[in-house]
């Protein structure tokens, strides 16, 4: 039964793809009418079955070629969501304006091309969102970046850590905190190839965990990787900052009841290994794990404050809402019971290299002293 809500997520996704097609052809068979209908709908289902092949097959392969059709795979992928949108608003616009064909053709394309373009610059913005928290047993602010799946492979590279590094150096925290999925290729794992080169000029702690996608391309390298840019990889471990005790946990299950494809298959939940710690009363503290699961053991250990990531929360519309849906905390601030959630939308994509109402984000978060509670404000 653990298996059914896969099973069905997965369902649903190949009914929605499949009357994608359907309609998407009967729309441009409208608007070129020398094209037959079925052309059109075995070019989309070609168009996807192509991506497809592309983005899992070529997702973790470390050449140029690779890159290439990763790349093409992802963009064409996002034409035709956003095509998709776009035939489906000016429908909805056809139905009382009544425009010819030939409007609606180049209203249909015009706005599908302005989407992606949009969709890519959007991706590839990133912005920093400031947040505070109060901490009980804090005695002085704390100001922490948050960063979180940024997804280093075919589509960013090291421009992109340079562009993270850099706006860090701006905002010059006490700390980092990052919540994994740095990686989700392998296309930055040769040995002349230091992507993460810019990490090593940064002069504060930086404390790591890896995510599913860092297990998908090998945890191990990851690892190397991080350690080699300064990062403190946290492997199911405590580590002290000042007044906090940080727990960095490893990307698992919450527990032995659970089930998740994003997990790889681990002797260990978060329950059990926050059963096993010595976790001390006497500092806040908190949590660093890729997804936003396990709360609720994370709470009867006094935990103050989850970080996490994984949600991109949705990442691209209508997603936004199936995302909702699937994770209890999807993105932005929660409160459980006695302690704080924070999970980030990320600053990296997957599949596809847009984003449509989502943001590409990195966040600083002022940890304050629970005494000033009534002064915090959440932006």
């Amino acid at each position: 039964m653990k298996y059914m809500g896969m099973i069905v997520f997965l369902v649903v996704i190949f009914a929605l793809v499949a009357g994608a097609i359907i309609y998407m052809s009967g729309r441009y068979a409208l608007f070129f009418p020398s094209v037959p209908r079925k052309v059109w709908m075995w070019s989309f289902v070609a168009l996807f079955a192509v991506a497809f092949v592309c983005m899992t097959a070529f997702a973790t392969i470390a050449n140029p070629l690779a890159k290439a059709v990763f790349i093409a795979g992802g963009i064409g992928i996002s034409l035709f969501l956003f095509s998709l949108l776009s035939v489906m608003f000016v429908d909805l616009l056809h139905l009382v304006f009544h425009f010819s064909p030939f409007v609606r053709r180049g209203l249909s394309i015009g706005l599908g091309l302005l989407l992606t373009s949009y969709g890519i610059w959007n991706a590839y913005t990133i912005r920093v969102k400031e947040i505070t928290i109060p901490l009980n047993g804090l005695t002085r602010e704390i100001r922490a970046v948050h960063i979180t799946d940024v997804h280093l492979g075919n589509f960013r590279g090291k421009g992109e850590v340079d562009k993270i590094v850099g706006k860090i150096k701006e905002i010059n925290p006490d700390v980092v905190f990052n919540t994994g999925d740095m990686f989700d290729s392998k296309a930055h794992f040769g040995k002349d190839n230091d992507v993460l080169a810019a990490f090593r000029t940064l002069g504060m702690p930086h404390y790591f965990v890896y995510g599913n996608h860092d297990q998908h391309v090998g945890t191990e390298e990851v690892i190397r990787q991080m350690r080699g840019a300064n990062a403190t990889v946290l492997l199911n471990e405590v580590a002290y900052f000042g007044e906090l005790q940080i727990i960095g946990l490893n990307n698992m299950l919450a527990d032995r009841h659970s089930f998740d494809i994003h997990t790889a298959e681990d002797p260990e939940t978060i329950e059990e290994v926050l059963n096993g710690l010595v976790i001390s009363k006497d500092y806040p503290t908190i949590v660093l794990h890729h997804r936003p699961d396990g709360v609720e053991y994370m709470q009867r250990k006094d935990v103050e404050l989850l970080l996490a990531g994984h949600t991109h929360a949705g990442q691209v519309f209508p997603f936004i809402f199936i995302a909702k849906l699937m994770f209890g905390y999807n993105r932005g601030l929660y409160r459980y019971e006695t302690m704080n959630i924070y999970v980030s939308e990320g600053s990296g994509t997957i599949f596809v290299p847009v984003r449509l109402g989502t943001r590409s984000e990195m966040s600083l978060i002022k940890l304050i002293p629970a005494s000033k509670k009534e002064n915090a404000r959440r932006y």
